[in-house]
């Protein structure tokens, strides 16, 4: 743009000196066509440089690593009139290892037509996002710009490719955190908690006998019955390419432990030292527990799960512990 203005401005000054030196018709055509050339311009180009818009989007939205990721960029305008130009700079970073990379799109002539495809980096698995700025769009001439309002992010998540793993024998009634059975009515026999009336409880879940004896409102709650399940572990830190393999172990342990029906839970560490359980008992919770896994930051170094012990116990006591390397995994209990 810089370089356009330059030119407009030595041209503009060529005619001004033409128009001093010759008082004719062609130095005052020549004169007025210069002056009305970037105004013509900017009142031709104005509309779709306000209503310019661009969307992002992935295609596909998921895939495992290493596949043709591809980024759409859609650029849309009121008018029939295509734009000049448009410059935009796009950052794509993936949210696990923190890499990222820019891209510089120039388009010229733009009418409405097929979205601009950018290839995106699959290299390793994580949450890759991409966002646009500094995006401008000029008018014809090149001597006016405006800015173009940032489109929202697209995401694409680069699955890990799941490892064939041959699954240890899990001991029975190990869990790693209780289920309540909600679902099932209480029935004679079950076991009940009782507590203190709290605001909201219902009048029939009032045990009146003991509030009687008691002389305050004691409330009859049903005891969560307790499923055990097997818990993954993972330390879930280290550079990409030990990630990678990392994750597809755990991602292949964790589809052979679906294979067989087999509910489980996956514990790690956040890059804050935060613990993140999840429980995974269909497809559905295990693509949830990827976008989890693969969309925060791990750091190169962190705090091993052996160092907190307190995490890795059951309600009744140790759990049957599974615990993933990028080498294999161990039963532990």
């Amino acid at each position: 743009m810089l370089f356009r203005r330059f030119v407009y401005l030595l041209t503009l000054t060529g005619v001004l000196l033409f128009q001093i030196t010759n008082e004719n018709y062609l130095a005052h055509f020549l004169l007025c066509l210069c002056v009305a050339l970037p105004l013509l311009s900017l009142a031709l180009s104005l509309p779709g440089m306000l209503g310019c818009r661009l969307e992002l989007s992935a295609a596909p939205a998921a895939l495992e690593r290493d596949g043709p990721g591809r980024w759409l960029v859609s650029i849309e305008s009121p008018t029939s009139l295509p734009l000049s130009r448009l410059s935009v700079r796009f950052t794509e970073e993936n949210l696990l290892t923190g890499q990222g990379r820019s891209h510089r799109l120039l388009l010229s002539g733009i009418a409405r037509r097929r979205p601009v495809e950018l290839a995106a980096s699959t290299r390793h698995c994580g949450l890759l996002r991409l966002q646009a700025d500094k995006a401008r769009v000029c008018d014809y001439l090149g001597l006016f710009s405006l800015p173009v309002a940032s489109p929202r992010s697209a995401r694409m998540l680069c699955r890990p490719v799941p490892a064939e793993v041959e699954l240890p024998a899990i001991p029975e009634g190990r869990g790693a955190r209780p289920s309540p059975l909600n679902a099932v009515r209480a029935g004679p026999g079950e076991d009940y908690d009782l507590r203190d009336y709290r605001p909201g409880d219902p009048m029939r879940s009032i045990h009146w006998k003991l509030s009687s004896k008691w002389d305050e409102l004691i409330v009859r709650e049903r005891a969560e019955a307790f499923v055990p399940l097997p818990l993954l572990t993972l330390d879930r830190f280290g550079p990409p390419e030990v990630l990678d393999k990392l994750l597809d172990r755990t991602l292949g342990t964790s589809r052979a432990l679906l294979g067989v029906q087999r509910a489980h839970n996956l514990l790690w560490l956040d890059k804050d030292g935060q613990p993140q359980l999840h429980t995974i008992s269909d497809e559905k919770q295990l693509t949830d527990c990827l976008l989890a896994l693969l969309g925060a930051q791990a750091p190169l170094k962190g705090p091993a799960l052996d160092d907190f012990p307190d995490l890795l116990r059951g309600p009744d006591g140790p759990v049957f512990r599974l615990h993933i390397t990028p080498e294999g995994g161990d039963g532990r209990g």
